[in-house]
């Protein structure tokens, strides 16, 4: 039988991850320009707050620039005095004012009852290193923790005299104000970004679903392909079986019409025969379950093996087999099936059309897998044909199993085998297999 086919689409390492790192993108990208929208938009929301705050003391302001406040500070009732009545009953988030002049002043605030009072001052309020313009005020409402956001304006009367006016506003009040009309966007963001995270939680569904139906698709094909290719190893077999059956058939014939060549015909029939018995060995040897267990090989002992076996064939060549092994320690392989497939590219290098010289084989290790390769400096790769597939050679007398029963040694190791044209004429083959196997060593 076949190796069979690997999987194209396994679902985690496709699908699963992927669409977890999007979801992971989706949820840092969306969450992180969601705050940051929000904190924009909440910035603005509350410079326009202020902004509102700002225009209703602005009349207060332009007032003072034509009057003498210091005239005025003194009296009983004065215009500003009335004037910040007015202010505290339109802005309900006033919780007091301070006004400062050179020559006194006087602090308003909620009393009993919600009444306004009214007090002197003649000492000025501590603001050293304390940012209270009115600039800063929407960026300050958030950042700091005192109950009362102040904001402070520095005004100039008609006598020139500098005026400090300082508004405190309830922090928590207008907070909540802002809050308040913030709660639209937030419901917004929450309903966009559980939508778009719905929507990519169920296109990861739909593609599990499609992957998964597509795994068992592909499990229908593999069956399919594998029962085409049987049928093709047998049309292959059957073919190639064919003329040494008619061989020996036309020999039989030969026997009773020269029976006094009697001896050379049974030759002939035993060589056909022979070759009978090659080709349905090679075939069971394509088709057998490969289940010899992964044990411990010396590489070294392993090569002087595939000496040993070669050396006729490679005599017969007038060849040498050059053979090293740059490995520490064993080599965890089937020992009997990599033996025979490294002996078989051997024996294929030795038959490739070399007059003389040298074969290369060699065995290293790397991180995590073991590497074979066997050079020869023979006629190449034949064009176009795929030299691993069942009954294709180049030889007269082949019969092109070969290298295909190679390919699934080095397929039941887990590894992979390839063969490239050589540098000034000639192949390498080179086998990869990974080390460990996926296989448990034999006990």
């Amino acid at each position: 039988m076949t190796a069979a086919i690997r999987s194209r689409l396994p679902v985690v390492r496709v699908f699963l991850l992927p669409y977890l790192v999007v979801l992971l993108l989706f949820v840092t990208v969306t969450g992180a320009g969601s705050a940051w929208l929000y904190y924009q938009a909440r910035r603005a929301q509350s410079e326009l707050l202020i902004h509102g705050l700002l225009q209703s003391v602005n009349p207060v302001l332009e007032r003072l620039s034509r009057s003498d406040l210091s005239a005025e500070i003194n009296t009983k009732s004065s215009w500003l005095g009335n004037e910040l009545d007015n202010v505290f009953g339109k802005i309900p988030e006033l919780e007091h004012v301070n006004v400062e002049t050179s020559g006194g002043g006087f602090h308003k605030h909620h009393g009993a009852g919600n009444r306004i009072i009214t007090q002197k001052t003649t000492t000025p309020q501590n603001r050293q290193g304390r940012d209270l313009r009115s600039s800063t005020a929407s960026r300050r409402l958030y950042s700091e923790s005192m109950p009362l956001l102040q904001i402070e304006f520095i005004a100039k009367d008609n006598t020139n005299s500098p005026v400090h006016i300082i508004f405190g506003f309830n922090r928590a009040t207008l907070r909540d104000a802002v809050a308040r009309a913030m709660a639209t966007l937030r419901r917004a963001i929450v309903l966009f970004f559980v939508l778009g995270l719905s929507c990519l939680l169920i296109a990861l569904g739909i593609t599990i679903w499609a992957a998964k139906k597509t795994r068992w698709l592909e499990a229908r094909m593999q069956k399919l392909y594998q029962r085409a290719k049987i049928a093709e190893l047998m049309s292959g077999l059957v073919h190639d079986l064919r003329n040494p059956l008619a061989s020996f058939r036309a020999n039989l014939s030969s026997l009773r019409i020269l029976p006094e060549e009697r001896d050379e015909i049974i030759k002939e029939m035993d060589q056909d025969l022979v070759r009978l018995d090659d080709k349905l060995t090679s075939m069971l040897n394509l088709t057998k379950q490969r289940d010899e267990q992964v044990a411990r090989v010396d590489a070294e002992q392993l090569l002087q093996e595939i000496d040993r076996l070669s050396a006729p064939i490679l005599l017969k060549n007038n060849l040498e087999l050059h053979c090293r092994a740059a490995v520490q320690g064993p080599i965890l392989v089937m020992e009997n099936a990599i033996r025979d497939a490294l002996l078989n590219l051997v024996i294929n290098a030795a038959e490739s059309g070399q007059q003389e010289g040298v074969i290369d084989c060699e065995i290293r290790t790397e991180p995590g897998k073991v590497v074979i390769t066997v050079r020869d400096r023979g006629h190449g790769l034949p064009k176009e044909a795929d030299i691993f597939a069942p009954f294709v050679t180049t030889k007269d007398q082949g019969h092109g199993l070969g290298l295909a029963i190679c390919r699934r040694t080095v397929l039941a190791h887990g590894g992979s085998i390839q063969a490239t044209d050589r540098n000034g004429g000639g192949t390498v083959f080179t086998i990869i297999m990974p080390q460990p196997p996926n296989m448990e060593p034999g006990v």
